[in-house]
């Protein structure tokens, strides 16, 4: 018996493994709202328990990181003496504090994406799963290996809890990786527009690519319409 997930389609389906995606909202099993990290464990023992299962019986878990935290790193850098010097360079001095360092090989950009995973989050997966075998990923380096490097230029906007996870290519090449956190609308489309004005983007409905629960937000979608962000 396998339970299999899919963060983009249909409903759960019973099985002995799980597809989750954890982020500071909470956990989120597909087709359902994220349960907050105060009530996981009351919420994931009923959300197991409808598929027929307990957490004991789960034994593989796959689990997409949506975090702010990481780097692009080129694999010539890709060594020990550069990884902690850059990340801190980027991310802050004390950005490993309370954090683990995971990485993702990234082969069709010929680098490593380097991210941070709080330890709450982990500790708290461990307690809940306790037989499982947990490996991470994260949301960016699963869209760099599964999106082509489109020749036409196309900026890719994930949305969710008022960040933008954003990669840009033009001419087969990957020339921009990002995460911006906006309050509102004009914050973003201010945003989208300066990287439409630095790569000189023509600007047009196959330019943008919008995904994540926040293109969902019908209001968000009229706004960024209204402000001059091409999206059908």
């Amino acid at each position: 018996m396998t339970l299999q997930t899919d963060l983009h389609t249909n409903p759960i389906r019973t099985s002995a493994s799980l597809q989750l995606q954890v982020s500071e909202q909470g956990i989120r099993l597909q087709g359902a709202d994220p349960i907050s990290w105060k009530q996981a464990k009351a919420g994931l023992t009923k959300s197991i328990k409808s598929l027929g299962l307990d957490a004991a019986q789960v034994q593989a878990i796959e689990v997409t990181s949506i975090h702010p935290a990481f780097l692009l790193l080129p694999k010539d850098y890709h060594n020990p003496l550069y990884r902690i010097a850059f990340l801190e360079k980027a991310l802050g001095e004390h950005c490993m504090d309370g954090n683990e360092l995971h990485e993702q090989v990234c082969d069709s950009v010929d680098s490593i994406l380097l991210y941070l995973v709080p330890s709450v989050w982990k500790d708290q997966l461990a307690m809940l799963f306790p037989l499982a075998n947990i490996q991470y990923k994260h949301l960016l380096g699963t869209e760099l290996n599964r999106t082509k490097l489109y020749i036409h230029p196309r900026i890719q906007v994930y949305l969710q809890e008022n960040h933008a996870y954003i990669s840009y290519y033009q001419h087969g090449r990957l020339q921009l990786i990002n995460v911006f956190p906006y309050e509102h609308e004009l914050a973003l489309a201010y945003y989208l527009h300066s990287i439409r004005d630095t790569f000189d983007i023509q600007w047009n409905q196959e330019t943008i690519q919008l995904q994540g629960p926040g293109a969902a937000d019908s209001q968000l979608i009229a706004d960024l319409i209204r402000l001059n962000i091409p999206l059908p």
